[in-house]
């Protein structure tokens, strides 16, 4: 199924939007630039600062970060995927102009303050997919050292993940639409793989997200065929949030290959 046609489709079930040019602490200052997303049933996500520190999973949202995009006035997740490179929505940023200014914090997390998050300039715009609703964007060193050298990358799967795997999320959100004034600090979504052919290059899941979560990686959780492997790029959902008909989707793991290939990597 052609992603704008699933777009289409799905905008009726879309939850919605917020509103735009919003400080970054405000969870809703997404949704100038983003797509919906939504909680599925009851809220699943947990801090990841909750995580074993020695844990696998701990150590991979280490390289997942809170994306600031001042030129729309609004937010999203970002993941690295090289040294210097990170990987976000099309709908996030889709040219150079919307990249002016953009930055990365990865370590936006609960127990660190404000004055203590660190911010990487990632505004030099590399390439753009709209059918893959993928951007990649190079980040500039921070005192001397890039950011995949400090917070490590993530390693694309080389082929899809499979009905019922279990998988996860690392997002940048909070459940604001529970309580407005909430901090869009890194949280871990659990959930299940629903549908491995949800499109020609899409799988569905139900793991939590919202609006400001998109960009984020979908990984293969411990036991399954791609453990800790990105099998994903999270960027829609649909349904209402609180529903257990809802569902979210990404784009699958051998699309998002086949386009680094394109740019050597």
């Amino acid at each position: 199924m052609n992603l704008k046609i699933v777009r289409a489709f799905l905008v009726v079930g879309l939850t919605g939007c917020g509103a735009s040019q919003l400080p970054e602490d405000v969870p809703n200052a997404d949704l100038g630039a983003t797509e919906s997303n939504v909680i599925v049933g009851s809220v699943n996500w947990t801090s990841v600062t909750s995580l074993s520190s020695t844990s696998t999973e701990r150590t991979r949202s280490k390289a997942v970060g809170y994306l600031s995009i001042p030129s729309v006035g609004s937010r999203c997740t970002a993941w690295l995927v090289g040294t210097d490179k990170i990987v976000t929505n099309n709908h996030c940023i889709g040219n150079s102009t919307e990249a002016v200014g953009a930055k990365v914090s990865f370590n936006y997390e609960d127990g660190v303050a404000s004055t203590s998050r660190i911010w990487y300039d990632c505004s030099t715009f590399v390439r753009t997919w709209t059918a893959e609703d993928m951007t990649v964007l190079t980040c500039k060193p921070l005192n001397g050292y890039y950011p995949g050298q400090v917070y490590g990358k993530l390693t694309v799967a080389a082929g899809n993940a499979a009905n019922s795997s279990a998988m996860y999320i690392v997002h940048q959100n909070c459940d604001y639409v529970a309580s407005s004034s909430c901090v869009p600090t890194k949280k871990y979504s659990p959930g299940t793989v629903l549908n491995t052919n949800y499109s020609s290059n899409e799988l569905s899941y139900n793991a939590d997200t919202l609006g400001g979560s998109s960009g984020s990686p979908v990984l293969g959780a411990a036991g399954s065929t791609y453990a800790h492997l990105v099998i994903g790029l999270h960027h829609v959902g649909a349904g209402s949030n609180y529903s257990t008909n809802s569902f979210n989707v990404g784009v699958e793991a051998t699309a998002i290959k086949a386009r680094l290939a394109e740019i050597g990597l």
